[in-house]
């Protein structure tokens, strides 16, 4: 990426864990301060909520699109919150308990969080030391066979994965590429301006939906998006 094509971009969109920091980590004020440098609009879009964005991000300004866009807010201001249906959590948690447990678990009263507009369900234990959960799947390659031998097969929810361990519930079409778009609509941007950078952007990761809405930029961890990010400065 060349320094006369960074110059177009003035909107930068970025998955949060394993992106911007490590998963449910707080930001370096390294990168913390190199996003502070820069003179684009930042947006926030994770699978956690707004509230972890806020408590991750140590008030940096910014768009937050939380629990994969399904929870927009930006300042003081609430943009959108759409919250799963009964019925569809019912679903979701069909396919959960589908799914057997083949494998050693950290803490198996932990894995669930219902955050409102999406469920996440984590393989190994949302309390888990930092260290085992990175290690537990970190080529995705366990939760891709998983969902291809117990495929969600749904007109109304969707699963993706996210972070170290999980994998995300949703509405069907209401993904970080959908709320991306619908935020570039609402505030009138071009998408032409807009760049996504994120850890997840292969086949059935929670970025990959991005693709084709906006450029994206594939980034392997925090280190590599703040080296990335110098042509930006």
């Amino acid at each position: 990426m060349n320094a006369k094509k960074t110059q177009k971009y003035t909107h930068l969109f970025f998955d949060l864990d394993n992106t911007l920091t490590r998963s449910e980590s707080p930001i370096s004020k390294k990168m913390k301060k190199r996003l502070e440098q820069l003179s684009q609009t930042i947006v926030i879009v994770s699978g956690v909520t707004v509230e972890q964005i806020q408590k991750q991000t140590d008030g940096l300004e910014c768009f937050m699109l939380g629990q994969n866009g399904n929870h927009a807010v930006y300042g003081e201001d609430e943009l959108w919150h759409e919250v799963l249906k009964p019925d569809k959590v019912i679903e979701i948690m069909d396919h959960i308990n589908s799914i057997p447990r083949e494998w050693d678990v950290y803490d198996e009263y932990d894995l669930l969080t219902d955050k409102g507009c999406q469920i996440s369900f984590s393989l190994y234990g949302n309390s888990a030391p930092l260290e085992e959960k990175e290690k537990f799947d970190p080529d995705r390659n366990f939760r891709k066979e998983i969902l291809k031998k117990y495929p969600l097969i749904s007109d109304s929810v969707e699963v993706t994965i996210a972070g170290n361990t999980q994998l995300d519930y949703t509405r069907k079409g209401r993904h970080k590429g959908h709320y991306v778009k619908r935020l570039i609509d609402d505030l009138g941007w071009d998408t032409e301006t807009c760049l996504y950078f994120g850890d997840s952007l292969f086949e059935g990761g929670n970025d990959s939906t991005v693709i084709g809405v906006i450029e994206t930029v594939e980034v392997n961890n925090p280190t590599d998006t703040y080296e990335k990010l110098e042509k930006f400065i």
